[in-house]
């Protein structure tokens, strides 16, 4: 059962959430079934730019409030106190501290923080899904600002941007299974073929082939018969 303080910071962290979510376009999209409502910016980017501020923000600062604000341009979230001492900028998305402990183990309870430290590489993997650039951040010892910039929808629209992505998704994986079966090919021809002659061959990069290998490894198409050196590859099917 929710507590009263689970209940009230669950409450603030929706009306926040509910606050952006009013003052951002929706785009309806209708695609071969019921009709979709997407915000102009990713609601998992947005959500969790909230959390962060909630759960990191120095409590110790008399005054001051988180502060949320909706521009033409951009949205800004403004948290009280600056980063927690031992973390950069640049360590945001690899590494974490946190400053209020029992208020972060709580948010995990809620399921609302998954993995800590990885709050930030999410934001960023959401917003380019949207071809919007990483958030803006701000930082001194008493202020922490992150700034999403707003598309531009005459230029794009969100359906146009995320169909966009899909097609060079869609692309990228044509180009895999392309080089999967020219891999396979070289295989037959010459079992003992390394994954740098492979390389050589495809003109990919090293890391490109041994990825292709590995999936074609664990999909059971082919396996590998002794150790690296030496060994042989082996179409299975």
């Amino acid at each position: 059962m929710l507590t009263d303080w689970t209940i009230i910071l669950n409450t603030n962290y929706e009306k926040a959430f509910n606050f952006v979510q009013s003052n951002l376009n929706t785009e309806y999209i209708i695609k071969g079934g019921p009709r979709q409502e997407v915000l102009e910016l990713p609601e998992d980017a947005l959500r969790e730019v909230i959390l962060n501020a909630i759960v990191h923000r120095d409590y110790s600062i008399q005054g001051a409030n988180i502060q949320i604000n909706v521009y033409s341009d951009r949205v800004e979230i403004i948290s009280p106190g600056g980063l927690v001492k031992g973390i950069t900028v640049k360590d945001l998305g690899k590494k974490s501290r946190t400053r209020n402990n029992l208020l972060f183990g709580l948010m995990q309870r809620m399921d609302l923080i998954e993995k800590s430290g990885t709050g930030y590489l999410r934001i960023r993997q959401a917003l380019k899904k949207y071809k919007i650039p990483d958030p803006i951040i701000e930082t001194n010892e008493h202020w922490f600002t992150v700034t999403i910039m707003r598309p531009d929808l005459q230029k794009m629209t969100v359906r146009e941007r995320l169909e966009s992505l899909e097609s060079v998704e869609k692309s990228s994986v044509k180009s895999s299974v392309k080089s999967s079966v020219k891999i396979l090919e070289y295989i037959k021809e010459n079992k003992e073929i390394s994954a740098k002659e492979l390389s050589e061959k495809l003109h990919l990069t090293l890391r490109a082939v041994e990825k292709n290998l590995a999936s074609l490894k664990s999909k059971g198409v082919i396996r590998r018969v002794g150790a690296d050196k030496g060994g042989y590859w082996e179409v299975v099917k």
